[in-house]
């Protein structure tokens, strides 16, 4: 697998919450990969703060993300093409096809616990770590 990951919404919601299904496979997951660049987009980010954004936690989980070393990469003018063939192609919901689109970009893997992405992201060549790998 490639030295840099782009965890989408799910493997950060998953490593966040002691209370997700999902939490010890993402603890594994982030010190399996601790040598590793990690990426999250920004629009992944987003994603992920809606929840906290409502609970009022917002500067709480701001700080969790920054503690975790993640660069959070922009979504670029130059990527709404491979972006848009990637939406039309697989079906992936905007936030998905731009998690794939930056991971190919980069030539990288992902980290997910959605099954159809991580699927997608095999099919295209991209490594996966996922609990169901």
């Amino acid at each position: 697998m490639a030295q840099l990951v782009v965890l989408d919404a799910s493997a950060l919601i998953a490593l966040a919450s002691d209370t997700d299904p999902n939490h010890n496979w993402a603890l594994e997951m982030f010190r399996d990969t601790a040598a590793f660049g990690i990426q999250i987009t920004a629009l992944t980010q987003a994603e992920v703060l809606v929840h906290p954004a409502r609970a009022g936690k917002l500067d709480k989980f701001l700080k969790l993300i920054g503690a975790l070393g993640l660069e959070i990469t922009t979504v670029e003018g130059s990527d709404s093409s491979q972006i848009a063939k990637i939406r039309a192609t697989t079906s992936l919901k905007m936030p998905d096809a731009v998690v794939l689109s930056q991971a190919i970009k980069v030539t990288g893997s992902i980290a997910t616990t959605d099954l159809k992405l991580a699927r997608v992201a095999k099919e295209k060549g991209v490594g996966v770590f996922s609990p169901a790998s």
